[in-house]
């Protein structure tokens, strides 16, 4: 293991910059999947761990760009500062602070099953099949909960 580091670790680093197109996150998604296969039992013999670590590389990148993605939908639907319509959005607040107003909002100004239902998608990432079968709902009640939850934040942040 020591040895794969040692000799791949710039061509798996370079992998994960081709992909995320930034440094820290790339040196950041190599340190993880190194450190997940230090911690694994069972890895592949020598001969193909090299590409053991290259994919696993690869779908950590793909992951956190899918994360990325999510927060990006995110921001779109919930335009909070970027036209200083927030009432957040003052020179006093930073993210931090907006960020725990809507989770403050999320639990306090929806009902337990619409926050179920937005953190199930957003926060977990599950898809509305998903959702559906784990809470014992239609994907049109999935779709309903999050388009209300999404209305309210508007309203609440983005009048």
């Amino acid at each position: 293991m020591a040895a794969l580091y040692r000799q791949h670790y710039d061509e798996l680093l370079r992998q994960a910059r081709i992909l995320l197109h930034d440094d820290e996150d790339a040196r950041d998604a190599v340190g993880d999947v190194m450190e997940r296969l230090l911690a694994a039992d069972l890895l592949p013999d020598d001969d193909k761990l090299l590409a053991y670590a290259r994919n696993s590389v690869r779908f950590e990148c793909l992951n956190r760009l899918k994360r990325m993605k999510l927060h990006e939908r995110m921001r779109r639907a919930l335009p909070l500062d970027d036209d200083g319509l927030s009432p957040l959005a003052d020179d006093h607040c930073d993210e931090e602070e907006q960020f725990r107003a809507y989770e403050e909002f999320i639990r306090s100004g929806l009902t337990p099953q619409t926050q179920r239902i937005f953190t199930m998608h957003y926060g977990q990432q599950l898809k509305y099949r998903e959702i559906a079968q784990m809470v014992g709902i239609s994907e049109a009640a999935v779709y309903k909960h999050l388009s209300k939850a999404i209305m309210k934040l508007k309203n609440r942040f983005n009048p």
